[in-house]
């Protein structure tokens, strides 16, 4: 907790599958009370896999929550008693079969800080060997791209890419390889 801060009480508004919502009741270092309302789940990873050509596997698919079709980096949600290191590789594998000899953090980052108690976790991969997806079914319209760091970088800022781990990814391993 926040030093002065501390919490008067907390419920579980709604517990899913994969989502909690907290409704917390707050006293701030000032005596103030506050009400916060949050959602937790589990951490996320983001992996920016880098081949031997200067090119970034991206993925492309529907999101149905978002509306529209997002270009990321392979990424997802760590299962329970997964490291976050192992959900990279994990998922780079079966969303765009790829398996690498090298996954280094780039570094975690919080998701939406003011609403989300939740935290993504990103990497940089290198010597990539491609192999076949093993997609589940929600991901059946997924497609793997490959697009030069320059040109994924240019994405990010014109609005192609608007994932924010993926938007994160790019850009801090541009900067990681610079020399």
């Amino acid at each position: 907790m926040i030093d002065g801060w501390s919490t008067v009480s907390s419920t579980v508004q709604y517990k899913g599958v994969r989502l909690v919502v907290h409704r917390d009741s707050v006293r701030r270092a000032d005596q103030g009370l506050g009400t916060y309302e949050y959602t937790e789940s589990a951490d996320g990873v983001r992996v920016a896999a880098l081949d031997g050509q200067g090119r970034i596997a991206l993925v492309e698919e529907n999101v149905y929550v978002c509306g529209q079709r997002l270009l990321m980096c392979p990424g997802g949600g760590c299962e329970p008693g997964e490291t976050p290191l192992a959900a990279a590789r994990r998922e780079l594998a079966e969303e765009a079969g790829i398996h690498a000899t090298e996954v280094e953090p780039l570094t975690m980052m919080w998701r939406m800080p003011a609403g989300a108690r939740t935290r993504e976790h990103l990497y940089l991969a290198r010597g990539l060997r491609i192999g076949d997806p093993h997609r589940d079914t929600s991901e059946a319209d997924m497609e793997l791209r490959w697009v030069a760091l320059d040109e994924a970088v240019a994405m990010c800022g014109d609005g192609r890419i608007t994932e924010a781990g993926t938007l994160a990814a790019i850009l801090l391993t541009t900067h990681r390889i610079a020399p």
